[in-house]
């Protein structure tokens, strides 16, 4: 499967918040079943500020996103002409989620991984929390 990763689940596992263990054993399980993990630019560039906001350490910030780039299939972006269609004509209420569901579209994406599922109501493409999709994979595994 080809998954577009939300900038959450990055940062619950990153940043040891409450939902961390669920986004490593996504993670873990995404790689095991070989999915194509794919991430926006927006979203890596998202993550590293916020990670480097937290952590002071440019070093260990460094560190983090060469931990992110071994795990990632692909760097996904929009289209300009995509981009400036999706201010007009999309229902999300957030530039930035229509924004993903549009680079997820273009990447013919499986699936796209949110915490944040009620933000990705308009996709076009399936949305998951990683505790469904890890649902999922449990029953198709027996």
């Amino acid at each position: 499967m080809r998954l577009l990763v939300d900038t959450n689940v990055y940062l619950e596992h990153l940043l040891n918040r409450e939902k961390s263990e669920v986004s490593r054993a996504f993670f873990k399980c995404a790689l095991y079943r070989k999915n194509q993990i794919l991430i926006t630019s927006m979203s890596l560039r998202d993550i590293e500020y916020i990670y480097m906001k937290k952590s002071h350490d440019k070093e260990l910030t460094r560190k983090m996103m060469v931990g992110i780039y071994s795990m990632v299939y692909k760097v996904i972006s929009t289209t300009a002409d995509a981009a400036i269609e999706s201010l007009y004509n999309n229902d999300s209420r957030d530039y930035e989620d229509s924004l993903q569901m549009i680079a997820a579209e273009e990447s013919m994406c499986d699936a796209i991984i949110t915490f944040n599922t009620k933000d990705f109501e308009c996709s076009k493409i399936p949305v998951f929390t990683p505790e469904e999709i890890l649902d999922i994979w449990k029953k198709t595994a027996n």
